[in-house]
């Protein structure tokens, strides 16, 4: 323990240092200095974005003005329309150092005009070919030597996806490298190489779960073949966009046989949890020396650094951790605000070699909750997760693991808690109930509550539509409520009595009569009832004297009952009750 301690306090020294990198020597002058940046987002329609490329352009300018290339990593622009590339070189030729070697690297937004404006015309090849005349690049993929301040000549290689949802919407934003530029990216790497000079190689979406970002946004390359091939030169440094996550975090360079970084944004940023302070704006500046790379991150909205990474040369693997977060042994969760359904769990920060990245709460090894720490800011003094959707009366066990930037997991706190009892009404997986408090159970049966009666079924869940109590039918609206009175339900009408149920036979109501069959159904129409005959009108109402129906006329009497073979008057109706004219 006191091992683990000491460490994390030199951590910490380590922590402060970095927040003013440069180089070991001050006067050592780097051979090679390479701003790289990407997701510009050019829109013309947000000026912010346009601000942001020409600020860091002007800091590069402060920062290194001699800069020997520049690159932005793809995302120029926002739709890859001709305006956007237009505004784009328009600021690159007014803030960028005009004897740098420019390297452009195209991204799936470059694509977008063919994606969400579709034209039977537009193909991949047609934005392809957009790429390369407004950049001046030699295509989609191509190598370049730019000559460093000791004039020997650094290796860039940029790669380029081949295909799009222009033609695959199912491949989203995905990388599709083909056989041909798999060929030659073998080609170009084994030219001139050396172990103690790196070859950077510049690719937009970046390879699946490296660097911070990639499990979520990778290029889905699974197949290993870029990763392979590239693994073969361990002095490759390659560097990926796309993700615009933090380059605070620890995992934004990551080394597996050869050095994985990226590069930022500068339109936006992200995080494990979305969204990132709207000021935030990132890109890198790359110091080649004779021994080793050094990559600085920049965050042009506060104009500091605030992250370093040295990769050495000949590589070896430098940018790694395995040791786990620990929670101090005195660090005790608390429980506050339980209700029947949920509870709030604070906890002390735990502390990391790196930085903690994340807290998972869980409950029988299933993760319930991931609460992202915000470690561009100082450590709070706690975190704070709601568990919902809990139930009444329960005891419940969670464990607490933070989690670091390389994914290691520490020793669970542990928190018990027991859960209030339900109260009143309850919606839990789709269904209502209503507990009664003192004894902690839903109700069941029926239920009077203000002035409204509700019935549960045995397992507690209220009842809606029709329902049978002791051989009688009762009708509960959607909000459960029992109905009463007259009922109109899929095009019939029922009565409902003032206890609810429903009724048959006759029925006088509102100084009128009505006949409603055994199904409930309230009768229209001609209705033989006792070997007597009653009409009823399209409202159901029993009528009375004269009603004219089918044509013909039939005498109705007081008690509704239909005249037949008899004389109303000086009117004569026959058998059947119609009059004989």
């Amino acid at each position: 323990m006191f091992k683990k301690l000491l460490a994390l306090l030199l951590f910490g020294v380590f922590v402060q240092v970095l927040e003013l990198p440069g180089p070991a020597n001050a006067a050592e002058t780097p051979n090679l200095q390479v701003p790289v940046m990407s997701d510009v987002h050019i829109n013309l329609d947000l000026d912010e974005r346009q601000t942001r490329f020409k600020n860091a352009l002007q800091e590069y300018q402060q920062l290194a003005p001699h800069y020997q290339a520049l690159v932005v990593n793809g995302d120029m622009t926002d739709q890859g329309l001709l305006t956007q590339y237009n505004r784009f070189n328009q600021l690159l030729g007014e803030y960028a150092n005009p004897k740098a070697e420019k390297v452009m690297v195209m991204g799936n937004h470059e694509f977008y005009q063919g994606v969400y404006w579709p034209n039977p015309q537009y193909t991949e090849q047609t934005f392809i070919d957009r790429f390369v005349a407004k950049t001046g690049m030699p295509g989609l993929y191509y190598d370049k030597w730019v000559k460093g301040q000791n004039a020997d000549s650094y290796h860039f290689i940029v790669l380029g996806s081949e295909q799009s949802r222009i033609t695959n919407g199912g491949i989203d934003d995905k990388v599709t490298i083909s056989d041909e530029q798999y060929q030659w990216l073998e080609k170009a790497l084994s030219q001139n190489t050396d172990p103690k000079k790196p070859i950077f190689v510049f690719l937009h979406i970046p390879i699946d779960n490296t660097i911070y970002g990639s499990e979520e946004w990778g290029g889905h390359l699974l197949d290993g073949r870029l990763k392979g091939i590239l693994s073969h030169y361990p002095q490759v440094i390659l560097f990926s966009g796309h993700l615009h996550y933090l380059l605070q975090h620890p995992r934004s360079v990551y080394q597996d046989g050869f050095t994985m970084v990226d590069t930022g944004s500068l339109a936006y940023t992200l995080y494990g949890n979305g969204n990132a302070p709207e000021a935030f704006s990132q890109g890198l500046l790359v110091n080649v020396y004779d021994n080793r790379v050094e990559i600085k991150a920049r965050e042009f909205s506060s104009h500091k650094w605030v992250n370093q990474y040295t990769v050495k040369l000949p590589f070896v693997k430098t940018i790694d951790d395995t040791q786990n977060p620990v929670f101090k042994w005195t660090s005790k969760p608390s429980v506050n605000a339980v209700t029947a359904t949920t509870a709030a769990i604070s906890w002390p920060p735990a502390q990391d070699n790196t930085m903690v990245d994340r807290y998972v709460l869980k409950q029988d090894g299933k993760v319930l909750q991931t609460i992202y720490t915000k470690f561009w800011e100082a450590n709070p003094n706690s975190y704070t997760a709601t568990m919902t959707k809990l139930k009444g009366n329960i005891d419940y066990t969670f464990e607490i693991y933070a989690v670091d930037a390389w994914n290691n997991e520490s020793k669970p706190l542990k928190v018990t808690l027991k859960t209030d009892k339900y109260n009143g009404w309850i919606v839990e997986a789709g269904n209502t109930y209503y507990y009664d408090y003192a004894s902690g159970n839903p109700v069941t049966g029926w239920f009077k509550y203000n002035t409204k009666w509700y019935y549960f079924n045995a397992a507690g869940v209220m009842q809606k539509g029709w329902i049978k109590d002791k051989d009688k039918w009762y009708y509960l609206n959607n909000n459960g409520s029992m109905a009463v009175g007259w009922l109109y339900v899929k095009g019939t009408w029922y009565y409902l009595d003032s206890s609810g149920m429903m009724k048959t036979g006759w029925i006088f109501t509102n100084q009128k009569w009505y006949y409603l069959t055994t199904s409930g159904a309230m009768k229209i129409g001609w209705l033989l009832l006792d070997n007597s005959w009653y009409y009823m009108d399209t409202n159901g109402m029993m009528k009375t004297g004269w009603v004219l129906t089918g044509n013909k006329w039939y005498y109705l009497y007081k008690d509704g009952r239909m005249a037949a073979n008899t004389m109303i008057g000086s009117y004569r109706l026959g058998q059947d009750g119609a009059w004989i004219p």
